[in-house]
């Protein structure tokens, strides 16, 4: 039962500053997986990403990178993988911003609950100035 949860810990944000995002995928079992896909593509709002990863538990991902993910990741049974994105928002940007992050299994693999593959975190963009005279 591969699982995907994904936040940045607040509901508004500010355009043109940056957003972290924590995105963790965990296997709850009971088999181990070999070459689960995580992605997330940024929407084009998000003018530069840069992301980490980190596994616990026997989980392997690839260590960083840039852009939009598209890893392959290995977890044991009770083990996962984390991704610390760091994101910035273009200043022109307004509404929301919407963000989805998925784990899907290898192919001949299922997964019993794959309702809990996809995870989505919205901010309410808030533009700010800083005027000086």
């Amino acid at each position: 039962d591969l699982s995907i949860t994904k936040t940045d810990g607040v509901t508004t944000a500010v355009p043109g500053n940056s957003v972290t995002y924590t995105i963790t995928v965990s296997n709850a079992g009971p088999s181990a997986v070999t070459g689960a896909t995580v992605a997330d593509t940024f929407p084009a709002i998000i003018t530069s990403a840069s992301w980490n990863c980190v596994g616990a538990g026997g989980g392997t991902c690839t260590g960083s990178g840039t852009g939009n993910i598209s890893d392959t990741v290995n977890i044991p049974a009770g083990g996962s993988v984390t991704y610390t994105v760091t994101a910035t928002i273009s200043p022109s940007a307004t509404g929301t911003l919407s963000n989805t992050a998925t784990v899907a299994a290898p192919g001949g693999v299922t997964d019993p609950v794959p309702a809990n593959n996809s995870a989505t975190d919205t901010d309410t963009l808030t533009p700010q100035a800083n005027l000086i005279i």
